[in-house]
């Protein structure tokens, strides 16, 4: 079975809670579950849905070479500070659309970010608390526990996978990956001679 469409923002539920039968009890799983930050669906899409990604697809890949030669140029940068450059580029306001023109609501390129993680912390299936953490830009989150508001790093956010008595994700929310139409490269591009003479003939 393989997916034939793909939605703008998909929800995740672990399986955080079990009946044992034989004890007749609720029981919570606490089992060290990891999760990405950024989520790739290609590979379970059908071949047709495939070929219909790898066009934006191509852009994300060309965009991100780019983002990576720009960083090794400057001592100490490379792919993790590109990519992190790429992450902040998506809170512009100013992005290619992320869906198919006739199927609005869609994804047309099968990639995905992390965007909110609900959270039960406790052993017990019975009791417990529930926080919410929400992306609000780049790296930076926001961690809501009932009216206490504070700001949280990315990487406090995926060590919330279980394992212990530590909060442990239950519900995860993922958004579109947004590709800037102010991208670095596309000015390069139309800053060469062959773009400029190009320009003037069509103008």
């Amino acid at each position: 079975m393989a997916i034939t469409r793909l939605p703008g923002y998909i929800t995740i539920q672990m399986v955080r809670f079990h009946f044992k039968q034989k004890e007749a009890v609720n029981a919570k799983v606490l089992k060290d579950v990891k999760f990405p930050v950024m989520l790739d669906m290609f590979e379970m899409c059908g071949k047709e849905l495939q070929d219909k990604l790898r066009p934006r697809r191509t852009e994300f890949k060309e965009y991100e070479d780019w983002l990576v030669d720009q960083a090794s140029t400057v001592k100490g940068k490379g792919k993790t500070e590109a990519l992190r450059a790429e992450r902040e580029a998506q809170d512009g306001d100013e992005n290619e659309d992320w869906f198919f023109s006739d199927d609005v609501g869609s994804s047309n390129s099968g990639y995905y970010v992390l965007q909110a993680v609900l959270t039960h912390k406790g052993r017990s299936s019975n009791s417990g608390h529930y926080v919410g953490w929400v992306r609000q830009k780049g790296d930076t989150w926001l961690k809501c526990d009932d009216d206490e508001v504070s700001p949280v790093h990315e990487e406090d956010v995926l060590k919330l996978s279980g394992g212990g008595d530590w909060h442990t994700a239950y519900l995860l929310v993922y958004g579109p990956r947004k590709l800037s139409k102010n991208r670095g490269q596309k000015k390069a591009d139309d800053a060469t001679p062959a773009a400029a003479t190009e320009n003037m003939e069509t103008s």
